[in-house]
């Protein structure tokens, strides 16, 4: 393995906290009984954390498509409030809301996309 294959390997934390926080809400959904709820909420979480660990991450140039990530994981937070409402149109709407406004946010801190 060439030395430049194995610094692309050592990019950052991202992906393990989003592994991570998805087994974390699958134990929660597990234990609570509401499995859907855990596994979207996982998914909203890790996504978000993911994209916050890329944006510190040393690298240059910045990694793109970390506003993408924040405007996934509100939109899986928003099914969320949804299941455990029972209101999932409402808890759509709502998490792509959060999530744009999210979204807009992580493009003006960052600068890119």
């Amino acid at each position: 393995m060439t030395i430049e294959k194995q610094e692309s390997k050592d990019k950052g934390i991202s992906g393990l906290l989003f592994v991570g926080f998805l087994m974390v809400g699958f134990a929660i959904g597990f234990l609570t009984g509401n499995i859907v709820a855990g596994l979207f909420g996982g998914l909203g979480v890790g996504f978000i954390a993911m994209a916050i660990a890329m944006a510190f991450e040393k690298q240059e140039p910045k990694q793109k498509g970390m506003s993408g990530l924040v405007f996934v994981g509100f939109l899986m937070l928003g099914f969320v409030v949804g299941f455990l409402t029972g209101s999932i149109v409402a808890g759509l709407f709502g998490g792509l809301g959060v999530g744009f406004i999210a979204m807009a946010i992580m493009r003006y801190a960052t600068g890119v996309w």
